[in-house]
């Protein structure tokens, strides 16, 4: 079994995902998190300039949604098999396709101009992109499983992560998704998430 280290902030964000993957495998990992200056040094030698890394026995992989794939697979996360594999991919992309509407409110300077930005992106993007994100689940088992099949699968975790990062972000919530939301209840209910909900450390975001 290879050795892993997981490098990143200490905050969910981009690599819960892996985190959260490692430990419905019960595998043991290094969770390395860094903080500002630390990571200034270590930007230097990173593949993108970037976090989160995963070193899989030396190996460095970047970009958060590789890092999770490769999990994924590695775990049996993916899906059983490459139709399953491609709805899992499209359920992620459709995520990303939401969440890379939020760049304004990062480049917002004021909190006057934050919650302008996120107020357009919640009416704008947020709303009609979960909506048909939650149309996606509902197509399965009619919205009372997960995305993809008869098991959670690295999409399930994404939306999870990631969605749940923008809600918190914009100070907003799944009230008019309630498929969504009985979904996000659903997998944090999951032994080993539960327990890793419980364990890990507190941080904002």
């Amino acid at each position: 079994m290879p050795s892993y280290k997981l490098t990143y902030f200490n905050v969910r964000g981009r690599a819960e995902t892996a985190r959260m993957l490692f430990k419905l495998a019960g595998q043991d990992f290094e969770d390395l998190r860094l903080s500002g200056e630390k990571w200034q040094e270590l930007k230097k030698s990173a593949p993108m300039g970037q976090m989160p890394i995963l070193d899989i026995d030396g190996t460095k992989i970047c970009q958060s949604n590789a890092i999770a794939r490769y999990l994924a697979r590695e775990f049996g996360f993916a899906g059983k098999d490459s139709v399953a594999m491609a709805q899992v991919d499209m359920v992620v992309d459709s995520i990303e396709d939401v969440i890379h509407k939020a760049g304004p409110w990062w480049a917002a300077k004021t909190d006057e101009e934050k919650a302008e930005a996120a107020k357009k992106f919640i009416e704008e993007a947020m709303e009609p992109g979960f909506t048909k994100i939650e149309a996606m689940l509902e197509q399965n088992n009619g919205g009372n499983g997960f995305f993809v099949g008869d098991e959670l699968t690295f999409a399930d975790l994404t939306f999870v992560n990631i969605g749940g990062l923008i809600l918190t972000l914009m100070k907003t919530d799944l009230s008019k998704f309630p498929k969504l939301v009985a979904l996000v209840e659903r997998v944090e209910s999951i032994p080993k998430i539960a327990a890793w909900i419980k364990e890990r450390p507190v941080t904002e975001r």
